[in-house]
């Protein structure tokens, strides 16, 4: 048994070493299991020009770019969040990036809130053979009812589930209380409905900027950012409270 699992990671090393770098860069951030394989974000996802997809990169169309991912894995590095909301896992490198910070820190656990019987297989698998599954806890449930109901309190989380919610997500957690860390959110760009008329619709797409942006004013914040390149990302601060044990 040892020794087939030798020969499978000198397999997956060789394999990497033999891989040509994308665009020229060789960058492969170190959590990143060097079997799961990307390429440019701009050939994954269409942008319109003012996105500079081309700069970033990705696994797939419906994962987050390799970039944002790596921002996430630090960010829990430098904060050490010990209950950590993410909603929508789809193929689960978000989960990945935040599991992989919780090992790399020694502490916390990743909630991850997925509604699809079976994403939320294929991401517990994922996950177990990544050796993360001790960092992570699949809900397989609808995130808005899973929020209103859950006992936890986040220090961190991350919302990629629809476009649609994901800002009623956060008004839950902020109404509730169960929220004393940053809140990111994915795919804000402002000129997405350029390159994808319906993914969402641009009022729907619109809408959920402006409801983001929004509760960025609410007085329980401390402040927010936005990042405009690629898919975008939106960063609340909720006002600091102590961390939980």
């Amino acid at each position: 048994m040892i020794t087939r699992l030798k020969n499978a990671l000198r397999g997956t090393l060789a394999g990497w070493r033999k891989r040509p770098p994308v665009a020229g860069r060789a960058w492969h951030p170190t959590w990143l299991p060097l079997d799961l394989h990307y390429g440019l974000e701009s050939t994954a996802h269409p942008h319109s020009p003012e996105e500079r997809g081309e700069l970033f990169l990705a696994h797939n169309t419906g994962s987050t770019e390799i970039e944002t991912l790596n921002w996430l894995h630090a960010t829990i590095c430098l904060t050490k969040p010990a209950c950590i909301l993410e909603t929508g896992a789809l193929d689960g490198l978000g989960t990945l990036a935040l599991a992989a910070a919780c090992r790399d820190n020694g502490l916390g656990k990743v909630h991850s809130v997925e509604i699809d019987p079976a994403s939320c297989e294929r991401l517990a698998a994922r996950m177990l053979r990544y050796g993360l599954a001790d960092h992570v806890e699949v809900h397989c449930a609808d995130s808005l009812t899973f929020l209103r109901e859950t006992r936890l309190i986040f220090d961190f989380a991350f919302f990629d589930s629809l476009c649609e919610i994901r800002a009623e997500e956060y008004r839950i957690c902020l109404e509730r209380a169960i929220i004393r860390g940053v809140a990111a959110f994915h795919d804000t760009s402002a000129h997405r409905t350029k390159s994808l008329k319906n993914d969402p619709p641009p009022e729907i797409q619109a809408e959920y900027r402006r409801k983001i942006q929004e509760l960025a004013l609410d007085a329980r914040n401390s402040g927010s950012f936005e990042h405009t390149l690629a898919r975008g990302l939106f960063v609340i601060f909720p006002k600091p409270n102590p961390p939980s044990s």
